[in-house]
């Protein structure tokens, strides 16, 4: 199946102006100016300074992989050490990074050719060159790396059959690898071959799935991704040493193409506990954190912490996802029974001390529109034990009697523990059931989601890009590379179909309100909605640049999509 990823500018802008809005919240210190490769984002425009080396908490990484990878914590370290042919900028403008000029589109559209700047290398000085980025869509694209983010490119011709050769014969591979759209015409030009015309194909091109991969080290798109010692980067860093759950060193790239980087060194503690994230950052051992909500009311009332505090409204969803091949989650009533008995405006206060905002719908109201709020399934899914009970006996567990423990599987974060602490006594008073909580480490845990071995998991989705369509591609469809909700269904299969490939925007949007109520509500696929997100950091007065560089491109701490600006005002 092919996929038109974007068939409206003009709507795309709508909601991009929307999540803008959102992001911008929090911090009257945000600067909303454009910034290019290399630039600081500092509001008064003074020159930063060049030097130093700072230490932040980070989750350890499942794969250091960008054309397998699906979660934030893997992507932001990508982003800090790989980068693609464009970039977007604070304003989410698409400007050349790797690339020289935006490229040249042929009548039809479905052509694009890129020419690369001149003298790239990577970090051990070798040549960058067009057919490492062809190299990098042929790896996301394989079926033996088999890339999350596969859907995405998906666009590309041939990307999808290659993808879906995984029981043919490596010379049948070969020959899918060689039909895939996209091929070096010489060093430094590439040629992308579209299915459909994406007039925002540059902007896809910015994506950590189509960084180039260094083709002289990984000599086969199917290859397993090789030790950090033994990869070559084309970021601003380069990852100098990594330590298995305890930390990673990134170094400066002086072969970076851009303005370089202005820290000497980053340091990366995997440390998944927030509390411990904060006595550490109280000690002054640590630079940026994410900061423990639950220990929120103190932090903002702390004179000290409360103004190196930084609350921003994110566009991210929060909900308990159901593997639903497991039964008896594969029932709908059960779905239903287990969102009914959760108050979450009790959790938002428990678990969060109020820093969320408590939600039953998927796609966040900016994203999605028709009229959609925060509470518009409420009615259906919300808070209701009395119906919680009914359905659950109706899906043949009267009063829990039958009804299996099943486990629900967290990471060792203080808020993260108390939602499953929370889950687990609001589902035993009032369905009469068991839960058992597995506490793991964060890479356990994305690696656990990824081989699809949970039954519970409370996860959720931060936007990639601003379009509907990306709350829902690839993530739900039966066939979508990052399903790994046991989503099988046909309705909403259809309503993708027709949504793919709908060039009436208002119509294409209507449809997309039509599956955001598939998932939120009836047959409620996406599990129960929880809430909102807003991101919460700490970070030393003397660190410059989180703070200016905050948007939706963040991936897991402020502006570090933006890691070569930040620099130590000291």
């Amino acid at each position: 199946m092919k996929r038109l990823r974007f068939f409206s500018l003009l709507g795309l802008l709508v909601v991009l102006i929307a999540s803008l809005t959102l992001v911008a919240c929090g911090d009257d210190d945000d600067d909303d100016d454009d910034t290019g490769p290399g630039a600081t984002g500092t509001p008064s425009g003074d020159a930063p300074k060049r030097g130093g080396e700072i230490t932040i908490v980070y989750p350890e990484p499942e794969s250091f992989d960008p054309h397998y990878s699906a979660f934030a914590q893997d992507i932001g370290v990508q982003r800090m050490v790989w980068r693609g042919l464009y970039r977007l900028t604070l304003g989410n403008k698409t400007e050349p990074e790797m690339a020289a000029a935006m490229p040249d589109v042929s009548a039809d559209g479905k052509t694009y050719t890129v020419k690369l700047q001149a003298g790239l290398k990577w970090s051990d000085g070798q040549p960058l060159t067009a057919k490492d980025f062809v190299a990098g869509i042929h790896r996301t694209c394989n079926p033996d790396n088999a890339g999350n983010y596969k859907d995405t490119i998906g666009n590309i011709v041939g990307c999808d059959e290659y993808y879906a050769a995984a029981d043919k014969s490596a010379d049948e591979k070969q020959k899918l690898q060689a039909a895939v759209g996209v091929k070096a015409l010489d060093d430094t030009r590439i040629e992308f071959k579209l299915e459909n015309a994406q007039p925002t194909f540059p902007m896809i091109l910015s994506l950590w799935m189509t960084f180039p991969s260094p083709s002289h080290i990984v000599t086969d798109p199917g290859q397993a991704w090789p030790d950090v010692s033994k990869l070559a980067y084309n970021g601003p860093y380069k990852i100098e040493s990594y330590s298995a759950k305890d930390s990673a060193v990134l170094v400066r790239n002086d072969n970076w193409a851009g303005t370089p980087a202005n820290l000497d060194k980053v340091t990366m503690k995997y440390i998944d506990k927030l509390d411990v994230a904060e006595n550490a950052y109280r000690a002054d051992q640590i630079d940026v954190t994410r900061a423990n909500l639950t220990n929120l009311t103190a932090i903002k009332a702390d004179p000290a912490l409360g103004k190196e505090f930084l609350q921003v409204g994110g566009v991210t969803t929060r909900a308990v996802h159901m593997n639903l091949k497991k039964k008896p989650l594969d029932n709908p009533k059960v779905r239903l029974a287990l969102s009914q008995a959760i108050d979450r405006e009790t959790l938002n206060k428990v678990a969060f001390q109020g820093a969320y905002i408590p939600s039953t719908t998927w796609m966040p109201p900016a994203v999605v529109g028709g009229g959609v709020t925060e509470t518009t399934f409420d009615s259906i899914v919300g808070f209701n034990a009395e119906e919680a009970k009914k359905n659950l006996a109706a899906a043949g567990y009267p009063d829990g009697k039958g009804f299996p423990e099943l486990s629900i599987v967290v990471n060792d974060v203080p808020d993260r523990k108390a939602t499953a602490e929370f889950l687990k006594e609001q589902w035993k008073k009032t369905l009469n059931i068991d839960i058992k909580i597995e506490v793991v480490d964060s890479k356990t845990r994305a690696a656990r989601f990824t081989s699809e071995d949970y039954e519970l998991f409370p996860g959720g989705w931060t936007q990639d890009y601003p379009d509907p369509e990306n709350w829902v591609a690839g993530l739900f469809n039966s066939d979508g590379a990052n399903n790994h909700y046991g989503v099988a269904d046909k309705q909403l299969d259809d309503l993708f179909e027709k949504a793919y490939f709908n060039t009436n925007d208002e119509e294409r949007r209507k449809q997309y309100q039509d599956i955001n109520k598939l998932l939120s509500a009836e047959p409620m696929l996406v599990g129960p909605v929880l809430y909102q997100e807003s991101f919460n950091y700490l970070i030393k007065p003397a660190v410059k640049g989180p703070r200016e560089n905050v948007s939706p491109l963040d991936a897991f701490l402020a502006g570090d999509w933006n890691i070569e600006a930040w620099y130590l005002d000291k």
